[in-house]
């Protein structure tokens, strides 16, 4: 198990970038913020997320949760900032928990976090196919063409966007995601302008709607809006000044996605009124955003919004790459997968062995699910809900590797309070995993046998990883010491 004295006299080689394979990039505060936000995909949540929260949450109370869920993440973003200043490492939540847990929870975590990102982009690739489908046949009046067609066209566009450096990528994500918080900041102030339904109700905010419905429905809910806040972290080789950008990041991407998802929520709500609200949503939840959006803000809002709805998946695809790349970067460098993904491009410094590698498996995988004949709404629904699943496992490993390490660290001190806030974070995590577990159905609309396979994939997976570790420590010591890059 690393020791945070360990940690810290590795500090300065790794700063210097001794030991990193060298990727590089120059991404400020607002380019980090946006590629990290880009991740959420905000018009999906909007369009698809907080309708079905509202409905089997806490209703009314919807936003309360969300802003709640935020407060918790900025607990544990708290002790991730301090934690990680201390290391100064690249390779995220991976690293964080080597450093706090050891490498054995190390490297399990590493594999749960390749595989909840990737499964992500998987999703986004099948709810992309779908939404640009329906955005060429019922818009653009255009010929309906299969799913995974459009879903195969994506994947080559984000393999190409990933082979050069992340600055040209935080580009293009910064262009959507504009886009798609123009089209929904224009919806709240409709909504408001407007006087809503029945006049702007502050109902959402009183105790009794707050603590209304199913509170852990909602809470499990809200925790799934905040996945990909650690990429700041995982940036850290590629953005100017990482001391300054990645803490102004970190906090600006939690305070971005718990104001806009908590005010759009409240918004919604009083679009219908508070009253009428679960009455919209039972009885048209796939529609009752879009319903929205076309009543307050007008049709070409509403055919921007179904033309967003691809865009939006197609920047959080594009953003689920890269981060899965730099895992796969990063445990290669380690020599966990073949060195060969570990080594940047001397001219773009961008993992582009890593980053054609995921391509490859994306596009098999894929095809396997055309050829099985998966329909596609249940692909995306099914792999959305496995990814939130195995996201609150990683943040349960990560706080309490968080809080591990700031309370052995007696080299920096002073870190009672974000040791104590991850471990505040730690619990209710802890509880949310248990609400994963137990809503496993609802989360991911499987059932049965295969309710019971994706819930040991998932946890054999993470246990692989350990697995792994263990055999490294006896027969191949060089390579379990770099775990972590440690």
């Amino acid at each position: 198990m690393s020791t945070a004295s360990e940690a810290a006299g590795a500090e300065t080689a790794s700063s210097n970038n001794v030991d990193s394979p060298g990727l590089r990039g120059n991404m400020g505060v607002l380019e980090l913020i946006f590629t990290v936000v880009a991740y959420n995909g905000p018009v999906v949540v909007f369009l698809g997320f907080i309708p079905v929260a509202v409905l089997l949450g806490n209703g009314v109370g919807t936003p309360v949760a969300f802003l709640v869920c935020g407060l918790i993440v900025a607990m544990l973003a708290v002790g991730l900032l301090t934690m990680s200043a201390r290391l100064k490492k690249p390779g995220g939540f991976y690293a964080l928990i080597t450093a706090g847990l050891g490498r054995v929870a190390g490297l399990g975590s590493g594999f749960a976090a390749l595989t909840c990102y990737f499964v992500a982009l998987l999703s986004a690739y099948a709810l992309g196919g779908i939404a640009l489908d329906t955005a060429i046949v019922n818009i653009f009046h255009g010929p309906h063409v299969a799913w995974w067609v459009w879903a195969g066209l994506m994947l080559v566009v984000t393999g190409v966007l990933g082979h050069f450096n992340i600055s040209f990528s935080s580009r293009v994500l910064t262009v959507f995601l504009a886009c798609e918080l123009l089209l929904m900041i224009a919806y709240d102030i409709s909504v408001l302008a407007k006087g809503g339904a029945h006049g702007i109700g502050f109902d959402s905010f009183t105790p009794h709607q707050a603590l209304s419905g199913s509170i852990s429905i909602a809470f499990l809910f809200g925790m799934g809006l905040f996945g990909g806040f650690e990429a700041t972290v995982i940036f850290r080789d590629e953005v100017r000044n990482p001391e300054r950008t990645i803490p102004l990041a970190t906090y600006g991407v939690v305070a971005l996605l718990a104001g806009l998802y908590a005010v759009t929520a409240w918004c919604f709500v009083n679009s219908y009124g508070a009253v009428a609200v679960m009455d919209a949503v039972n009885k048209n939840l796939v529609n009752a955003s879009t319903d929205s959006i076309k009543q307050y803000t007008g049709q070409f809002a509403y055919d921007a919004a179904t033309v967003m709805l691809f865009t939006s998946s197609f920047a959080l695809a594009l953003a689920a790459h890269n981060i899965t790349a730099r895992y796969v970067f990063n445990l290669g460098a380690d020599g966990i997968l073949p060195r060969r993904f570990g080594q940047a491009h001397e001219r773009h410094v961008s993992p582009h062995r890593a980053s054609f590698a995921l391509g490859v498996v994306a596009l098999l995988v894929l095809a396997v699910f055309v050829i099985a004949k998966v329909p596609e709404g249940d692909l995306y629904a099914r792999l959305a809900g496995l990814y939130s699943y195995a996201f609150v496992i990683l943040l349960v490993l990560v706080a309490l590797a968080i809080g591990v390490f700031l309370v052995r660290d007696r080299v920096h001190g002073k870190a009672v309070g974000p040791a104590l806030a991850s471990l505040v974070a730690f619990g209710v995590l802890c509880v949310t995993l248990v609400l994963a577990t137990t809503n496993f159905t609802l989360l991911t609309g499987a059932t049965g046998a295969l309710k019971n396979v994706l819930i040991i994939a998932i946890w054999g997976i993470t246990l692989a990883g350990g697995a792994l570790a263990l055999y490294l420590k006896r027969n191949r010591a060089e390579v379990y010491n770099s775990i972590g890059r440690q």
